[in-house]
Formats: C-alpha cells, sequence, structure tokens
C-alpha cells in the first residue's frame, strides 16, 4: 500500500513536469513569435521613417536648389548692369581721350 502511494505520488509529479516541460514549450513559442511580430513591427516603423526622411530630404535639396538659381540669376543681372556699365563708361573715357586731342575750341564743342 506505501509502495502504492508512492508510486502514484510519481506518476502524478510525472505527469506535472510533462505539463510544465509543455506550458515552457508554449512560452518559448509565444516569446519567439512575439519577438518576431516585434521585429516586423520595429522594421515597419523605420520604413516609414526613412520615407519621411527621404521626402524631407527631397524637398530640402528642392529648396536649396531654387535659392541656388535665385541667387546665380541675381548675380548674372548684376554681372550684366555691371557690364554694360562698363561697356558705357570705356565709351565715355574714349570720346574723353579724343577730346584732349583737339585743338580747336569749336570742335571741341560739337
Amino acid at each position: 500500500e506505501t509502495l502504492q502511494r508512492i508510486v502514484s505520488t510519481l506518476v502524478n509529479k510525472n505527469d506535472e513536469i510533462h505539463n510544465f516541460i509543455d506550458m515552457l514549450n508554449h512560452t518559448i513559442s509565444n516569446v519567439q513569435v512575439n519577438s518576431s511580430n516585434a521585429i516586423s513591427e520595429l522594421d515597419e516603423e523605420f520604413d516609414g521613417l526613412y520615407s519621411v526622411l527621404h521626402e524631407m530630404k527631397g524637398s530640402m535639396a528642392n529648396t536649396i536648389q531654387q535659392e541656388e538659381a535665385r541667387k546665380i540669376q541675381a548675380l548674372q543681372d548684376q554681372l550684366s548692369q555691371c557690364s554694360h556699365a562698363l561697356e558705357s563708361s570705356e565709351e565715355l573715357l574714349e570720346i574723353a581721350v579724343q577730346s584732349l586731342d583737339i585743338k580747336n575750341p569749336v570742335k571741341l564743342l560739337e
């Protein structure tokens, strides 16, 4: 009878251990699934962030290019105006030099 109780207790403990092992295996499986899901969600979040950053980079690059074009156009306009002013100045200088060579005051007034 004592031996029967010991065997019965061992069978019960053996069942408990099997159940605990099953529970541990199930928990391991859940941890693996949860980790995989967390990595997938993380990938999705980072993909979204990369997309937003890529859009912002494009927008900022476009703004820089527009500003560059605006500044270059303004500088080219100034360059053109300076070139015209230089041409006019050179023409006036040429006329002034020619005027210095004129000895007759009547011709100078012409």
